[in-house]
């Protein structure tokens, strides 16, 4: 078990960089944590008690609506680490968190973490940076969904993906029904935006692989660029 918790913290976007004697001790307060495909990790609102690291499989972060629609904030993978911001603002989770394939998890309880980084600040230094960078994230995400619609979105998301600014094929690793759900729509006016985008010349749709052919015109449909209905 201690070579498993070892093994994965060195893994991780938030510790990888830590000294060996730190992850030690941080794997002295680890607990590792199954679950299941749909098995629920926390629920909004409820208080937060610790955070997660994914070791393997998927979890989906999403706030539910007063409407009961769901939006897909994030898909977590392995290496990353979930539910680490409200742990240390001492308040409840803003959203929830389920398994979307079978998971390996690391469990850290807050109270034991905390204690644990007032002896060592490194740790928490560490955390800073990714907390940076995550919003970052946040704030563009924001901006996508308040200032562009969702022809611009699809198109953004699509070049996030390409490896090249060339011809390439991407392969979508989620559903499209998860995908509306992370570009704030719902999966009939995703595939008429894949419609439009595909009737346009940009793109070549065929089921979950996607060819962009043109890569200049996709980036300026996801700069605003309007295309026809």
């Amino acid at each position: 078990m201690q070579n498993f918790l070892l093994e994965n913290l060195a893994k991780s976007d938030l510790l990888r960089e830590m000294q060996p004697e730190f992850l030690e001790a941080i794997a002295s307060i680890a607990v590792k944590r199954n679950l299941t495909t749909d098995q629920t990790l926390f629920l909004q609102h409820q208080e937060a008690t610790g955070f997660y690291l994914v070791c393997s499989g998927t979890v989906k972060i999403y706030r539910i609506g007063n409407d009961g629609r769901e939006q897909l904030i994030h898909l977590f993978g392995e290496g990353e680490i979930v539910g680490e911001v409200p742990v240390f603002q001492g308040t409840a989770y803003p959203a929830c968190a389920t398994a979307t394939t079978d998971c390996e998890l690391i469990y850290f309880n807050r109270d034991r973490f905390v204690a644990l980084g007032r002896q060592q600040p490194e740790i928490f230094l560490s955390m800073l940076a990714i907390l940076s960078r995550r919003l970052r994230h946040f704030v563009e995400l924001v901006d996508d969904l308040s200032l562009k619609d969702v022809t611009a979105r699809l198109a953004k998301f699509l070049l996030g993906n390409c490896t090249s600014k060339q011809m390439a094929t991407i392969e979508l690793d989620r559903t499209k029904t998860a995908l509306a759900s992370k570009l704030g729509t719902i999966p009939a006016t995703l595939s008429r935006t894949f419609k439009k985008i595909q009737e346009c010349g940009a793109i070549k749709v065929n089921g979950n692989r996607i060819e962009i052919i043109n890569c200049k015109l996709l980036e300026n449909i996801a700069n605003g660029k309007k295309i026809s209905e």
